[in-house]
């Protein structure tokens, strides 16, 4: 049995106190962060609008993952891609991108009032598709910030897929395109001269028209339209 020493014992009740205080404020901060990611993920499904802080501090932006309007609006084009609000979206939005966006509003020192979705139209209408989203945060300045993407990636093809419905210009450079691969692979009982050549023009126009007018009025009929008139449209087309 030894002698207790006041200070020794004082020492270890202080260190008592200290780690109950630890665990309380972890508990706090856990606590704090789900709070906020609730409110985080609240303001994207419901558009519930955050407090922006008007000491806003660009500086601590990442330059590489602001972007223009313009910028969105030439690949949704490109690709035949929806910019809508997350509102639209459906589907679960990952926690990965609530904690990201938690992270960058506490470096920051603003909540993000509108949170905007890129992705195929079918991912505003289909919970279970798994086709590429990203997700960005709108900017007091108008510009759009990137948050988090997630999804399959996007095949090489998409692209050649998705060139003749962008604009009319596009279309219409399709369909000649393909009006010229008909008229070479289509063969004459003409000899080559004059009679073959007048030939060809005419099954080149003829051919390149009729595809044109074919798509032009599928189009009307499923109330397609082009890329660069439903970008941003939250109707289906």
């Amino acid at each position: 049995m030894q002698n207790i020493n006041l200070k020794a014992e004082l020492e270890k009740q202080q260190e008592f106190v200290d780690q109950n205080a630890l665990v309380a404020e972890a508990k706090s901060i856990l606590e704090d962060n789900v709070s906020r990611e609730h409110s985080i993920a609240q303001r994207i499904a419901e558009g519930t609008l955050g407090t922006s802080s008007e000491s806003f501090d660009h500086s601590r932006l990442d330059k590489a993952r602001i972007f223009d309007t313009e910028a969105i609006e030439r690949l949704c084009t490109k690709f035949r891609l929806r910019f809508l609000d997350s509102t639209l979206f459906k589907g679960e939005i990952p926690s990965e991108a609530i904690h990201q966006i938690r992270h960058i509003e506490s470096n920051i020192g603003i909540k993000f009032s509108t949170f905007k979705v890129v992705a195929p139209s079918e991912r505003f209408r289909l919970k279970d598709s798994t086709k590429d989203p990203i997700l960005l945060a709108e900017l007091p300045n108008g510009r759009h910030y990137f948050i988090y993407q997630w999804g399959d990636d996007m095949k090489w093809y998409q692209s050649i897929l998705k060139y003749p419905m962008r604009h009319f210009g596009t279309l219409t450079m399709s369909a000649l395109a393909l009006g010229a691969l008909i008229t070479v692979l289509m063969p004459t009982q003409f000899e080559q001269g004059q009679a073959e050549f007048f030939y060809r023009f005419f099954l080149f126009s003829m051919s390149s028209a009729m595809i044109l007018t074919l798509v032009l009025i599928t189009g009307i009929m499923y109330s397609k339209d082009f890329s660069e008139n439903i970008w941003n449209s939250k109707f289906l087309k």
